[in-house]
């Protein structure tokens, strides 16, 4: 139930456009889960304060909630679904990505060369 309050309260910042957040931007972007690659390339992307993201394209939405070095993930497992609502389940960070063993969500600016 958390995460789906979570999950809400992002959504409604991220469409009131919450001071709090940063403006949005282009990434390079990677979302892996179970083993297949959803998202590998540029995105957009649009973070908060405490290090919670959303990152999306064309057919896929990612919101990670960060709570230090752990966070909670969802996505729309539907292409083109807007109900970002199927759990990845708890992330721990590793550098530019967050992980856990059967999920990946990285992002990195433009300018870098690589995920750290």
């Amino acid at each position: 139930m958390k995460s789906i309050v979570a999950v809400s309260v992002i959504v409604t910042c991220s469409l009131m456009g919450s001071a709090a957040s940063t403006a949005e931007r282009q990434a390079q972007c990677k979302f892996v889960f179970e083993g297949k690659t959803i998202i590998n390339g540029r995105c957009n992307f649009e973070s908060d304060p405490d290090g919670s993201f959303r990152l999306w394209d064309r057919k896929h939405t990612v919101y990670l909630n960060a709570d230090g070095n752990s966070a909670e993930a969802t996505w729309n497992k539907i292409p083109g679904s807007f109900h970002a609502d199927s759990p990845v389940g708890t992330l721990t960070r590793k550098g530019a990505c967050w992980v856990n063993e059967k999920t990946e969500i990285c992002a990195r600016s433009l300018q870098s060369q690589k995920y750290k």
